[in-house]
């Protein structure tokens, strides 16, 4: 049932889609993504993404009690909480990491998509990510749609993922499951290779494609940091140096 509903939302979609992209004729400066997204046992959400050649912001909408900021240029995430007032900051890191075992990355190609309408001259393509032959995601994307935003994500997963990196060797040996290592941290973006993703699912998971603007008119304000929050790295807050009480970060000892 679920696959039959996935399959639905994405056919409406991209007929939507298609008649969008037949207006447009110029490449614009940012874009608006909007996608909803399912974590088994709790309600859908909307995940509001905003992407421009020096930014790209994560949030839930004009409401939304916090917000990840990316700054693509000096590569750092900043997670913003408007109730607790912080800025929590993700640095990019260098790390030189071997997988504990060894990864074989394989695609299984699937046909449900061949009556679906071309978008930008291609049709949407439904592909199963194996790493050691296990199915870890299932992506529908079409190649050459928003290639801008695509290279924005591809950014946000591999920072996230020499963030990874850092603490990867704290990770039980019996916690390393192929799928999740390889996605978290070996190979982040490859679900990205190609091309835009309408829709992702994989157990207990699904995000599908609900609109996106590519000359959306961005407030600008919305890439930029609060004042006067109290700000800390993720390093130093794994070091026990960050004390939220008083606000403040403490020496290293």
């Amino acid at each position: 049932m679920k696959k039959t509903v996935l399959l639905i939302i994405s056919f409406f979609s991209i007929t939507c889609l298609s008649v969008y992209l037949s207006a447009c004729q110029e490449r614009p400066q940012n874009q608006l993504i909007l996608f909803l997204e399912h974590e088994e046992g709790a309600e859908p959400y909307q995940t509001r993404i905003i992407v421009s050649p020096d930014y790209m912001r994560f949030d839930e909408g004009e409401q939304s009690s916090t917000f990840l900021l990316i700054d693509r240029i000096h590569k750092t995430a900043y997670n913003v909480d408007h109730q607790q007032q912080t800025i929590m900051r993700v640095e990019n890191q260098a790390v030189e990491l071997t997988p504990p075992m060894e990864l074989n990355y394989t695609v299984n190609e699937l046909d449900d998509f061949k009556d679906a309408p071309e978008i930008n001259n291609n049709k949407p393509r439904h592909r199963q990510l194996l790493t050691n032959d296990q199915v870890c995601l299932d992506v529908v994307s079409v190649d050459g749609l928003m290639p801008e935003a695509v290279a924005a994500l591809k950014e946000y997963h591999q920072l996230l993922a020499t963030d990874s990196a850092v603490t990867f060797n704290l990770l039980p040996a019996d916690m390393h499951d192929p799928c999740a290592i390889s996605m978290s941290t070996f190979a982040p973006t490859r679900h990205l290779e190609f091309g835009f993703p309408l829709q992702e699912w994989k157990p207990g998971y699904t995000r599908s494609l609900e609109n996106f603007d590519e000359d959306y008119q961005v407030d600008l304000e919305l890439f930029k940091l609060p004042e006067n929050y109290f700000s800390y790295s993720i390093q130093e807050y794994r070091q026990g140096r960050v004390d939220l009480g008083n606000r403040k970060v403490l020496p290293v000892i």
